[in-house]
């Protein structure tokens, strides 16, 4: 059993969560939801032990294992793949090197206490089914995806997609009572997001994972934990389910708020009309009491404010014409060709979404057309007038810590007025002081929120976008795929959030696992899925 007592934690003055408790049932997928910056990961840290809270505590039986998947893989792996796998059981993989070590003073010299602790390990390993160990971390590996062949190969190799893979598989391997996972499918592929589903579905205990792709959210939970303003709120079914529910329930706070303030309305008047008069004295001053108690109660209702009415405009100061791009006879890689033969022709305001397995070269692809690596070869034409903007994966990574979030916008664009700026920034979900906060002091997603509004001041009409809703939330999500659907120039995207492709998408460019390119018009569920 996994328990929060009067759980609290603030920063800069302001509670992210506050005096929560909460009892987490023994199985079950739970989806944890709430605003960038609502303090979802806080509370992730918390409880896997990373984080300490400033009052309350964590409650679990002392065997109790947590698997937590974290957004970004282990700095220091072990040698080989296989072996950081392995690693992911580590009384396991502890004994396992525990027990060769006893083997080897064994041969070196035999005494009955050596013989004694060898046994003793034997029988540990033995217990844990340590002669199918390899066998079992083999069979998970290939499971995600891994070949036999690159098994014994470096984890560092491996590009980022690939090693939250192999966290996947080092969780997955701990078997652990409750199950952590911070944005899943971040880094991952369409096909490797159905196996996990598939596998997240049959596991036997608890699971508490946070995600903005909506479609995961419908389809794998069937609880949703909201948080908000510090407070947890329970909710059964999926995302949708939650979201009609919250409705239902914002809606009954309103109607009860409005029937206190009537109320207040009421006896205020009364005392207004008669306070004065020796006559109803006693009754004036028994609706002054009623007056304060009923203020107190609508103090404690928290009625939710729907967030303002947010439209991004991505500004277009010049039209390109109607041929963007042409690609003819390209061989696109590094040292050597990822994808060879490629012809693509681009034309105005498509917005076509990328899509195939991880390593078959759509990051590559999009960084050639930005001109970040050269062709192998083959000809690349920009048509008249194409004005490029990339956002890479690691676009946060180029902000300036040190500045402001209003400053590091401004700096995108030199002829950006201060209430221009400050007017995006609002689109962008920063409300007031916001736009003063340090960009170190920033969450994952309002990092990636700024690195967004910094690339559409640039006045492009070409957009190249590479992951772009990693660590969005859906509000933002939404916010941009409705952006993008209203910009008049053209973009080309890679994402692995259905939900947003289908939204925004009108064209699907798919790489099959041939590594061969299909254009079709359409989103993923009008399109053949040739990924796959």
């Amino acid at each position: 059993m996994l328990s929060i007592n009067g759980l609290s934690k603030s920063f800069n003055g302001r509670f992210v969560l506050q005096n929560i408790n909460y009892n987490f049932p023994q199985t079950g997928i739970i989806a944890l939801v709430g605003v960038n910056g609502a303090g979802k990961s806080t509370l992730l840290n918390i409880l896997c032990g990373l984080e300490e809270p400033e009052d309350g505590a964590i409650v679990k039986s002392k065997d109790f294992i947590i698997g937590y998947l974290p957004q970004e893989p282990n700095p220091e792996p072990k040698e080989t793949i296989l072996e950081e796998c392995m690693e992911g059981d580590n009384i396991l993989y502890t004994t396992k090197a525990d027990l060769e070590e006893v083997g080897k003073e064994l041969e070196a010299g035999y005494t009955d206490e050596i013989y004694e602790r060898f046994e003793s390990l034997q029988e540990r390993f033995n217990d844990r089914d340590g002669y199918s160990f390899e066998y079992n971390a083999t069979k998970i590996l290939l499971g995600l995806g891994f070949t036999e062949e690159v098994l014994l190969d470096d984890p560092k190799s491996l590009s980022g997609g690939w090693r939250i893979r192999l966290e996947l598989a080092r969780l997955i391997m701990k078997k652990p009572d409750f199950l952590i996972l911070d944005e899943p499918t971040n880094h991952l592929d369409l096909p490797t997001i159905i196996w996990l589903e598939t596998y997240l579905k049959k596991f036997k205990s608890t699971i508490l994972f946070v995600s903005h792709d909506e479609s995961l959210l419908n389809r794998l939970p069937n609880m949703v934990l909201h948080l908000k303003n510090g407070k947890l709120n329970e909710y059964y079914g999926n995302y949708d389910d939650f979201l009609d529910q919250y409705e239902v329930r914002e809606a009954g706070k309103t109607a009860e708020r409005k029937s206190i303030e009537s109320k207040i309305k009421d006896a205020k008047e009364f005392v207004d009309r008669f306070g004065a008069k020796a006559s109803k004295a006693s009754q004036a001053r028994s609706r002054m009491k009623m007056i304060a108690k009923l203020q107190e109660e609508a103090a404690n209702i928290e009625v939710d404010r729907a967030d303002m009415e947010i439209n991004i405009r991505i500004p277009l100061t010049e039209k390109s014409g109607k041929d963007v791009l042409e690609l003819i006879d390209c061989s696109i890689g590094y040292e050597k060709p990822l994808v060879k033969n490629v012809s693509l022709y681009i034309s105005n305001q498509q917005k076509i979404a990328i899509v195939g397995a991880n390593g078959l070269g759509k990051s590559t692809l999009m960084k050639t057309i930005a001109g970040a690596i050269p062709l192998i070869d083959g000809k690349m034409k920009l048509g008249h007038n194409v004005k490029i903007a990339y956002y890479a994966q690691d676009q946060s990574e180029y902000l300036d810590l040190t500045k402001t979030a209003l400053e590091n916008l401004k700096m995108s664009n030199e002829r950006l007025d201060e209430l221009s700026a400050r007017k995006l920034l609002g689109s962008f979900l920063f409300k007031g002081n916001d736009v003063y906060k340090p960009v170190k002091v920033l969450s994952g997603g309002e990092k990636s929120r700024l690195s967004l509004a910094c690339l559409m001041v640039q006045d492009a009409n070409f957009l190249l976008l590479d992951e772009p809703t990693n660590h969005l939330d859906i509000l933002s999500t939404e916010i941009l795929s409705e952006a993008l659907k209203n910009y008049e120039g053209t973009v080309l995207f890679i994402s692995h959030n259905r939900s947003f492709i289908n939204s925004t998408a009108t064209h699907i460019l798919a790489i099959s696992s041939q590594r061969k390119l299909y254009l079709s018009k359409g989103n993923l569920d009008d399109v053949k899925p040739h990924w796959l």
